[in-house]
């Protein structure tokens, strides 16, 4: 809960400052932005270890092999940085590079999981 408090006093007063400056100086509105995304980043870092180190932790009591979960955190990473990265063009005001970094994405994430849909394939085909 602590972190969320942290994070909405740094988006909030990042985007009052970014909309005061975005009358005068759309440049430095977007820089104020970027910065906003940047400072964000060590604040969720912490949280995204303990997450990671409960994937870990699951990972050794369940006794499953890594390649099922790894591909699953990469996926969920990509779609972070998609969403991030493509918030970030659309605050430049170019949705040619939004759309452009959402399809990379999709075949970032696609490319990340296709260890487990070759497993679950493999699967398929043993059972038949």
């Amino acid at each position: 809960m602590e972190l969320l408090v942290k994070l909405l006093a740094l988006c909030v007063l990042g985007a009052v400052f970014a909309l005061l400056l975005r009358e005068e100086k759309q440049v430095l509105a977007i820089f104020v932005i970027l910065a906003l995304t940047m400072a964000a980043i060590p604040l969720l870092w912490e949280a995204l270890a303990e997450v990671f180190s409960f994937f870990q932790r699951l990972i050794t009591l369940s006794n499953l092999s890594e390649k099922v979960f790894s591909p699953m955190l990469k996926v969920v990473g990509i779609a972070a940085v998609t969403k991030v990265g493509t918030s970030l063009c659309k605050e430049a005001e170019s949705d040619t590079a939004a759309a452009l970094l959402e399809m990379g994405g999709t075949c970032c994430a696609l490319l990340a999981a296709l260890p487990l849909m070759s497993q679950v394939l493999d699967l398929l085909v043993e059972i038949i």
